[in-house]
């Protein structure tokens, strides 16, 4: 009887035991089977956001690729025809480039980036004006061809401006109606209003190891020690960059900006009237310098760029000529000769270029001053070369055709 009743004691104890191991392993597996259903379920949730926004993107390149100008949108939204996908999305001026933000059928996932074109291969230089000669200078070159609606180019025998033995011209491709100047349409009248903001403040400075605010609305703005500005925004009258002061993808809107002495540039800095830089540290992020332009008389015009020091490995700069015609006085773009740029310059005006570019250019004319002389059509000392490596980005306020892209 005593042994019967001692091994009922220990099997009591020993049942529980397993009882408890078994609730334990079951609450273990139906835990598990529920955070890998819910894991699942945010897997699935992040595949489909993500198809969405990939939708709204497509979708929106879509759109820039068929209307063949400047494609903008305050609010738009989609549901394909079996449900499965929806997306909502919006395409507005944001300065220089076009700014697309696209969200998903929940807005629980959101994407945006600035949007524009990759061109196609175009020559190393091309000429806007419906007669436009050039006369070689110095040791000028252009080696990658020259587009012309008109004209020719030639070394200059001028007893004043004379070409030297260095001097250099390949292949020149005469005719309006090349491709060349079918797809190039200037859209300054998109950006214009960039210009136009109140500003909240009158004057900011930053100096030291000061961090520029994420977004910043005011009169002057001065930039300067070893101050950051990531992924800033700023909109002003005045903006000053200078010594060491740092910008990592900076969407910089004003008046006037100058930017000069070690400063570390990336992003978009675009101007109404003037963008004056002088830096000495080479370049090696995307910069985009672009102005605006405005008319101020009958033939009086406010807008010019001047490159006087820069080492760039990839760079556009981009005169829009806002109301800009052939009678307006004035050279837009002016690059001397310590500039060395691979990418792009783009300007629905003059150019006086000295400096050394690998890519290409695009202008109404090349041509510049002597004391009080206009030499138009005279291109002295410069070196432009083609690349058909370089692939520039470009806003679709140019428009040159490619293909529709981002850069975020």
């Amino acid at each position: 009887m005593g042994a019967v009743s001692n091994k009922c004691g220990y099997t009591l104890p020993l049942t529980i035991a397993i009882l408890v191991i078994i609730g334990f392993l079951a609450s273990s597996f139906y835990t598990m089977v529920k955070n890998e259903r819910i894991e699942s379920f945010r897997r699935f949730s992040d595949t489909q956001a993500t198809l969405e926004l990939e939708s709204g993107v497509n979708y929106a390149f879509f759109r820039m690729q068929a209307e063949h100008k400047p494609w903008r949108t305050d609010s738009l939204h989609h549901t394909s025809k079996d449900g499965n996908i929806s997306f909502s999305l919006s395409q507005v001026q944001d300065g220089a480039f076009a700014s697309l933000n696209v969200f998903n059928h929940d807005s629980s996932h959101h994407f945006t980036a600035h949007t524009g074109f990759t061109p196609t291969k175009r020559p190393a230089l091309t000429l806007l004006a419906s007669q436009a000669n050039i006369s070689l200078v110095g040791n000028a070159r252009i080696d990658g061809g020259t587009a012309l609606m008109s004209g020719t180019v030639s070394y200059s025998s001028h007893y004043k401006m004379r070409a030297e033995k260095d001097a250099f011209f390949d292949t020149v491709y005469v005719g309006d109606s090349l491709p060349y100047f079918d797809t190039l349409k200037f859209y300054p009248e998109i950006s214009r209003k960039q210009f136009t903001e109140p500003f909240q403040k009158e004057r900011c400075v930053f100096d030291g190891i000061d961090m520029v605010p994420t977004e910043l609305s005011c009169r002057m703005v001065i930039i300067q020690g070893d101050s950051r500005c990531n992924r800033c925004k700023i909109i002003a009258d005045k903006v000053f960059l200078r010594e060491r002061a740092v910008s990592t993808k900076a969407n910089i809107i004003a008046r006037t900006i100058s930017i000069k002495d070690s400063v570390l540039l990336s992003g978009t800095f675009f101007a109404q009237d003037s963008l004056e830089i002088s830096v000495k540290r080479k370049q090696e992020n995307t910069i985009n310098l672009a102005v605006q332009g405005r008319k101020t008389g009958d033939v009086d015009y406010t807008g010019a760029i001047m490159i006087s020091d820069l080492k760039a490995d990839k760079a556009l700069v981009l005169f829009l000529g806002d109301n800009w015609d052939e009678t307006m006085k004035g050279i837009p773009i002016t690059i001397t000769e310590n500039v060395e740029i691979k990418g792009s310059v783009i300007s629905r005006g003059m150019v006086d270029f000295r400096g050394k570019l690998t890519g290409q250019m695009i202008a109404y004319y090349l041509g510049f001053y002597e004391g009080e002389t206009l030499w138009r059509g005279f291109f002295r000392n410069g070196q432009i070369k083609g690349d058909t490596t370089i692939h520039p980005f470009l806003p679709d306020i140019v428009y040159l055709g490619g293909e529709a892209s981002y850069e975020n």
